[in-house]
């Protein structure tokens, strides 16, 4: 339950945590800001690419990507949802106790892995770049957004993580689970809220720590039973 609560507090303010994660101590978690280059310099060809998918994208806005955007942002209610087409099923804790717990527990690994180099750069956020408040797809969120630096994002480096380890917890699905993941992660760039690089660069950190957490034993133990669980789940016969 502690971590439960300590994932939903992190989720309902998207404030990437100071304190050790779930399964890894601080000391030990991946360090963005060890291995990650600083976001694109201003005048460089990188921030121009920036520059010219965040206005591409400002067109969808009033579409349904932009509508999935919207529910991708408010992970505190949606959370357990956002791979729901890919897996067949939600998260449930009555239901899959085990994944709930496994998806719960990481979130502060995640969050402790991206916050050192979100604290060193703080970048800003392309509506802030742009003078467009109120011009995202999460306008609720944005007085916050602007005191959380954008390089690199958060929520792709949950989402991207979640999609990993859901992969491999339902390989028969892996496919549309990674590619729902990077969907997810796409989102941040459709809201608004996000630079492409940000983006990238999440990948990139919720790649680096599901690799670390494979040496972890806690997790390994939990994924093992995450795995039986969704195993005895899919054999069901329909309707139970």
């Amino acid at each position: 339950m502690k971590k439960v609560l300590l994932f939903l507090c992190w989720l309902c303010f998207t404030v990437i945590p100071v304190n050790a994660g779930a399964f890894v101590s601080a000391n030990n978690v991946p360090d963005s800001l060890a291995f990650l280059p600083p976001p694109p310099a201003p005048e460089s060809p990188a921030f121009a690419r920036d520059q010219a998918v965040y206005l591409q994208t400002r067109g969808l806005k009033g579409t349904d990507r932009w509508r999935q955007a919207a529910f991708d942002a408010d992970i505190r209610n949606n959370w357990p949802d956002f791979f729901k087409d890919a897996l067949g099923f939600s998260l449930d804790k009555k239901r899959t106790p085990a994944l709930y717990a496994l998806l719960a527990g990481i979130a502060a690994d995640f969050g402790e892995a991206a916050r050192t180099a979100k604290k060193k750069y703080q970048r800003v956020r392309p509506f802030m770049y742009f003078g467009q408040d109120g011009a995202t797809c999460a306008p609720a969120q944005e007085e916050h957004l602007k005191t959380n630096g954008s390089y690199p994002s958060g929520h792709t480096t949950l989402g991207w993580g979640m999609a990993l380890i859901l992969a491999e917890v339902v390989p028969a699905r892996k496919d549309a689970i990674l590619k729902r993941g990077y969907e997810y992660g796409m989102s941040r760039v459709v809201c608004g809220v996000h630079w492409q690089s940000d983006v990238d660069a999440g990948f990139l950190v919720g790649s680096a720590v599901v690799a670390y957490l494979h040496n972890v034993h806690e997790f390994q133990k939990l994924l093992q039973s995450a795995k039986a669980e969704v195993a005895s789940l899919q054999d069901m016969p329909k309707g139970q």
